[in-house]
């Protein structure tokens, strides 16, 4: 009893003590990035940037358009935005040219019917998409932002990467990480940082952030992304656009950097990144091939008849940063144009095992036996040896580290097992317990919304002060539920809005439903460079 009453004497404290050092923090970085000038890329003009991956399947089908056309109104948006957000790692133009110009060619030969037929057994043909690094492809060097990985090509193709290609799509570039992909803003020795579109001040965020940072800036149509704590969900959030986490066990994990094993496996999504909301399934039903079907991501869905919860963010929690008031009122936004448009009533949640989510994920990455952030800090080979990241620490102050700031600490945190045994058995049981909880709450007919971060895009490195918000998504992963991002539109400083939509496994169908009307709703996507103040 007596731990008890201490704790909750002392949980007061210490949640106004760490509110007042999160309102220290921002207050800082606003002041120090008001002495800069604010840069965003511009509106996109080229109106073949402005269709969905959907239509323009459609209009090379109906010989409205050709793929050489298409992929090369995106090469050169990526060269006028990359110099300003550094989002491309490596081109592929050359070579995408080529397949595109050999599409339309083969396309010019064929009569309508086999064109009809072709466009059938390839759903995305000639559509250009970008992937991050963090992938396998044959001849290419994939880094995964690890220095000593800059001058290895790889000597296969990750399975996901070979059914896009078959499908038709050409890839045309791979984007920036974060060093081995563990942290929420992209940065590494090999390539730099990736800055948001709306506001190069700002961080793009991560582990996928180039692609974020380019999908949103307009500069890919549609992207390969990879999720195990949000690496989908939060820069899909900061750079506006649709980032969606699927049920475990459908999208391969074959040929990503680093492998997952263990509970890993359940956490780790490989998923579609894009503008528009209809492309979510195009590109999902690829990703996924056969393993999709049981998905039934056709069956239409009536929202009249889905249940809807919500709840505004993690409670209780001192470690993260508190909703802003602009967060809550986007979720309430989205609440109340469902429940108008489709004549329901919403019901929010409590779930106080929710303010572990941050327990829950460090336990669920645990890896006994397995290769450490370290190991995989000096190459993504489990044998090659490991990062003595405190002998990092003098070198990274004379600026002689190979590695960043986030990747030292990271794998200092990697190493230190603070938790017992005991309590490691304590979380698991909690968050099974939430598992079951929510599982059973939403059935086949319930979605959760829930805000995406506790704030918009944080400024370069400011998240080393706020280390812990990526809870918000991270617990979802955890928990090894389905979980779509949805753009909102900006707020009063022109930056990304968004809500996370929550389903129960397999309902996958109900999340790509719910986005398409919040899409209707809001708007989606909102081009970098548009006045909205």
């Amino acid at each position: 009893m007596v731990p008890e009453i201490v704790q909750r004497v002392l949980n007061p404290i210490i949640i106004i003590t760490t509110r007042s050092y999160f309102f220290f923090v921002c207050l800082i970085f606003n002041l120090y990035n008001w002495f800069k000038p604010r840069e965003s890329v511009a509106k996109p003009t080229d109106d073949l940037l402005l269709i969905s991956a959907t239509q323009a399947v459609g209009m090379i089908a109906e010989r409205k358009i050709q793929s050489a056309d298409l992929v090369e109104a995106y090469i050169r948006r990526i060269e006028q935005v990359n110099p300003m957000i550094n989002a491309v790692c490596l081109s592929n133009f050359e070579e995408a040219r080529d397949a595109a110009r050999d599409l339309d060619t083969r396309i010019a030969d064929m009569d309508d019917d086999e064109l009809h037929e072709y466009v059938q057994n390839h759903p995305l043909a000639g559509v250009p998409f970008t992937m991050k690094d963090a992938m396998e492809v044959d001849g290419k060097i994939i880094t995964c932002g690890v220095y000593n990985r800059k001058n290895t090509r790889c000597n296969r193709t990750a399975e996901v990467v070979k059914r896009v290609q078959n499908a038709g799509g050409i890839l045309l570039a791979i984007t920036n990480v974060p060093e081995v992909c563990m942290w929420v803003e992209s940065n590494n020795t090999v390539y730099g940082r990736t800055s948001n579109p709306y506001d190069t001040r700002r961080m793009a965020g991560g582990s996928s952030g180039g692609e974020g940072s380019l999908i949103g800036s307009a500069g890919s149509l549609i992207g390969v992304g990879s999720d195990i704590g949000g690496s989908i969900r939060m820069p899909s959030f900061f750079n506006g656009i649709f980032g969606f986490k699927s049920t475990p066990g459908v999208v391969p994990l074959d040929g990503h950097i680093p492998p997952p094993s263990g509970y890993r496996t359940k956490m780790l999504r490989v998923g579609p990144m894009c503008r528009y909301a209809e492309d979510i399934s195009l590109f999902f039903k690829v990703m996924g091939g056969d393993a999709v079907l049981p998905l039934k991501l056709d069956e239409p869905v009536s929202m009249r008849k889905i249940k809807v919860y919500y709840m505004e963010g993690i409670q209780e929690n001192a470690f993260v940063q508190p909703l802003s008031r602009d967060m809550k009122k986007t979720l309430r936004k989205a609440v109340q144009y469902l429940e108008t448009k489709h004549d329901l009533i919403a019901h929010r949640l409590s779930l106080p095992l929710a303010r572990h989510a941050i327990e829950f994920f460090l336990t669920s990455m645990e890896n006994k036996g397995g290769p450490t952030m370290k190991q995989y800090m000096l190459s993504t080979e489990a044998d090659q040896g490991s990062v003595n990241c405190l002998m990092e620490i003098p070198k990274l102050l004379f600026g002689k580290s190979t590695h960043t700031v986030a990747g030292i600490m990271s794998g200092i945190l990697d190493g230190a097992d603070t938790m017992s045994e005991e309590m490691k058995k304590e979380f698991f049981y909690k968050r099974d317990r939430l598992i079951r909880e929510l599982t059973e709450l939403l059935g086949n007919d319930g979605i959760l919304l829930f805000p995406s971060w506790p704030c918009t895009a944080l400024f370069h490195n400011q998240p080393l002060l706020s280390p812990f918000n990526f809870a918000y998504t991270a617990l979802f992963n955890s928990l090894a539920l389905p979980v779509v991002q949805c753009p909102m539109g900006l707020d009063k400083n022109g930056l990304p809005l968004g809500v996370q939509v929550v389903a129960a496994p397999q309902m996958d169908r109900l999340l790509i439903a719910a986005a398409k009307d919040l899409e209707e709703g809001f708007g989606g996507w909102v081009p970098p460079g548009t006045r909205h103040f």
